[in-house]
């Protein structure tokens, strides 16, 4: 008799749980069904790999603007044995103190400033930089100030061989937070 009143109640409840079960499983979304596997059984199928995406364009660089009342120079000895000694000047002829700004370049020796081509006279020939000799150089960024009526100086040294070269040199970096490019005058110099 027990058995049969407990059977009875459990009936009672699923019968009267059927409409709610019904109702929750009609909202359900349908289930596409499963591909068969290729390959012999089991065998895990490798999972695809997506194609990747095309890679966000490279923001380009902003670049270089003219900069007024500033005047680059290069001082050089006209004829060396040895060494070339350069002394790459900007003088600051406004009415506001300029903070210049560059980095190592790894075309240049790892020098900071002058950038140099060097060209030899009567071939046209760049002797510098070399083509192909790219250095990794530690990322410094050099700052220099060139005062109202003042000057900022960069110096560096350049072997070359015996020969009659010009050579053209600038500044390429930034003078108060603004990208910047100062040529100055080419020169004409004999290595002996």
């Amino acid at each position: 008799m027990i058995l049969r009143s407990a059977l009875h109640r459990g009936l009672t409840c699923a019968a009267l749980a059927l409409p709610a079960l019904a109702q929750a499983t009609a909202s359900l979304p349908e289930i596409p069904p499963v591909p068969p596997q290729t390959g012999t059984p089991g065998e895990i199928a490798p999972t695809p790999i997506p194609a990747p995406g095309k890679p966000a364009p490279a923001k380009p660089a902003p670049a270089p603007v003219p900069l007024a009342d500033v005047a680059a120079n290069l001082f050089t000895p006209r004829s060396v044995t040895g060494p070339l000694k350069l002394t790459f000047t900007i003088r600051n002829t406004g009415t506001r103190t300029l903070v210049f700004g560059a980095r190592r370049d790894n075309a240049q020796n790892c020098a900071v400033a002058p950038l140099l081509r060097v060209v030899r006279v009567g071939t046209g020939e760049v002797v510098y930089p070399t083509p192909g000799a790219k250095r990794l150089c530690t990322q410094d960024f050099i700052v220099k100030s060139a005062p109202v009526k003042g000057n900022a100086s960069y110096s560096r040294e350049l072997t070359l061989p015996v020969g009659e070269y010009m050579l053209e040199s600038w500044f390429a970096g930034l003078a108060n937070g603004v990208p910047v490019k100062l040529p100055a005058p080419a020169m004409r110099v004999t290595v002996k």
